[in-house]
């Protein structure tokens, strides 16, 4: 199982922000590196919790991987949660949060999965860094755009 956690200051951004261009789903085939398409499906929204379910294509190189996902975004805690057990994981829990700082907001992304092939799962534990500071950045430029 491939279990990495990642860590970034993105500076001049509020928590709120970032919190809500990551909880955008719908929207990542627009600016998320390699997520092509996404459909939402199953949505219950409140003032402070959102669930939802997600169907998303990831395109990468000559590969496309569809995989569905539940997703929980706690506003009050800045938190969204991910879980999966669809083709390419046997398993997926990703969490994200966000705590705001004087001038930063401290992003924490953790992800445990279990892949289907261990050749994918060798090659996202070897480039996850690279791939999860690329979302991260196109999360942090969206919010501050």
């Amino acid at each position: 199982m491939l279990k990495k956690t990642l860590t970034k200051n993105v500076y001049d951004c509020k928590a709120d922000d970032l919190l809500n261009v990551v909880a955008d789903v719908e929207s990542y085939a627009d600016f998320v590196p390699f997520c092509s398409d996404v459909a939402i499906f199953n949505k219950f929204v409140s003032q402070e919790l959102e669930y939802f379910s997600a169907r998303i294509s990831i395109k990468f190189k000559f590969a496309v991987e569809n995989f569905e996902s539940k997703v929980a975004v706690n506003r009050k805690l800045n938190t969204i949660s991910i879980t999966g057990t669809t083709k390419p994981f046997n398993s997926l829990i990703a969490e994200w949060s966000f705590f705001e700082q004087d001038n930063f907001c401290k992003v924490t992304f953790s992800l445990q999965a279990s892949f289907n092939s261990f050749l994918k799962e060798k090659l996202v534990s070897i480039s996850f860094e690279k791939i999860a500071l690329k979302i991260i950045k196109a999360f942090e430029s969206r919010a501050k755009g």
